[in-house]
């Protein structure tokens, strides 16, 4: 007798506890959540126009000051420069265009002027932390002058203007949160 009343009571609380899991069953959930992320972006800053310019600033200049060329990456632009005598000048305009979809910032700006006195590069450059936000251009122009003061014959010279930009972003920084109503 004590092994059935033992049965029967096991029993019961099998049937109990399933009655419970069943109950539980029946009031809970389960809420899922799916996503998927996609992230495109191209960098793409370069030179997009060199051209040599009268005193004026705005006409172009002629041939005989020689050249502006841009190299076919667009990294980089060669000046070939030809003044005629003492006090002579043509002024060097670049546009630089960020053709990419990240926005970016002028990091530094880096002049190497002529070894020669007889020679002067006065740059209008950008300033450092600038911004070219994406799809936007900055033009720049350097006069390049033999000195009127001169007392040379014939100049000879080199100069270097070197520009870093950074991407100009802002992490995002947000927090996520839980609030019951």
């Amino acid at each position: 007798m004590k092994k059935t009343k033992r049965n029967s009571l096991i029993i019961v609380l099998v049937v109990v506890l399933l009655a419970l899991a069943i109950g539980y069953a029946a009031f809970s959930s389960t809420l899922t959540i799916n996503g998927n992320v996609n992230g495109a972006a191209s960098w793409d800053i370069k030179f997009t126009e060199a051209k040599l310019l009268a005193a004026d600033g705005t006409t172009t200049a002629d041939t005989s000051y020689g050249t502006a060329t841009i190299s076919e990456d667009g990294l980089t632009v060669t000046a070939t420069i030809k003044l005629s005598y003492p006090g002579d000048g043509v002024i060097l305009q670049t546009v630089v265009t960020n053709n990419g979809q990240i926005p970016a910032k002028l990091k530094s700006v880096d002049i190497t002027n002529p070894t020669s006195a007889d020679v002067k590069v006065t740059p209008a450059t950008p300033t450092e932390g600038e911004e070219l936000v994406a799809g936007g251009k900055c033009t720049t122009q350097y006069v390049i002058k033999w000195d009127s003061n001169s007392k040379a014959t014939s100049v000879s010279d080199t100069f270097k203007v070197k520009f870093t930009y950074e991407q100009n972003t802002t992490d995002f920084n947000g927090t996520g949160a839980h609030t019951n109503a």
